[in-house]
């Protein structure tokens, strides 16, 4: 019964690239709750962007197979058996970067204050860049091949994105595209009222 409990409580952080417009709030969030200051170079998640309309963040996967944990020569890097989230051991950690070249997703940042590396811990079960998210593109899922469904309806979605900008260059749909922008922006920016209250 230990074992199914443990197992069930695994979960995943799942970004939804359809949803991510990449305000970078997840980014401030992480770095407020990691390290004490609103700077998204200090966040464990990053936001890549693409072309127009594609945005995504990405962090740790907490990989099943964990590569990372594999590559560290000190072994300074082990699963958390509660939350799955993998975590650092500082004192071991010698700032080799193995880790970082093992981590196919970029989840890895080394800190040179801490002459270490930091990763994503899943705040212990209550993400801060989910609850901050405006679009809610972050969530926690059960498995890790719900990450890769996201991806896939995702890439369906962009399709129609690109067909909808190349619209728009014809003058086509600029008003629709003008109102949701609206709504976005003000879900971000009350976002961002709540994070530097916060700061406060």
């Amino acid at each position: 019964m230990k074992a199914e409990a443990e197992e069930s409580s695994h979960r995943f952080l799942s970004v939804n690239p359809e949803k991510c417009v990449g305000c970078s709030i997840c980014e401030y969030a992480c770095s407020l709750e990691k390290e004490g200051v609103l700077n998204p170079l200090k966040s464990r998640i990053r936001i890549i962007r693409g072309p127009p309309f594609i945005h995504v963040a990405t962090t740790c996967r907490q990989c099943e197979d964990t590569p990372c944990i594999k590559a560290c020569p000190e072994e300074a890097l082990h699963q958390s058996k509660e939350t799955g989230a993998i975590l650092v051991e500082g004192e071991k950690c010698d700032g080799c970067k193995w880790c970082l070249e093992a981590c196919e997703y970029g989840a890895i940042r080394y800190d040179s204050a801490l002459e270490a590396v930091v990763i994503c811990d899943l705040c212990e079960g209550e993400p801060k860049c989910k609850e901050a998210c405006p679009e809610e593109a972050i969530d926690l899922v059960e498995e890790e091949a719900d990450i890769s469904k996201a991806w896939v309806e995702a890439s369906k979605k962009w399709i129609d994105a690109s067909d909808r900008l190349l619209k728009m260059t014809k003058g086509e749909g600029v008003t629709d595209f003008l109102a949701d922008s609206k709504e976005i922006m003000e879900r971000i920016d009350e976002k961002y009222r709540e994070l530097f209250e916060s700061k406060k």
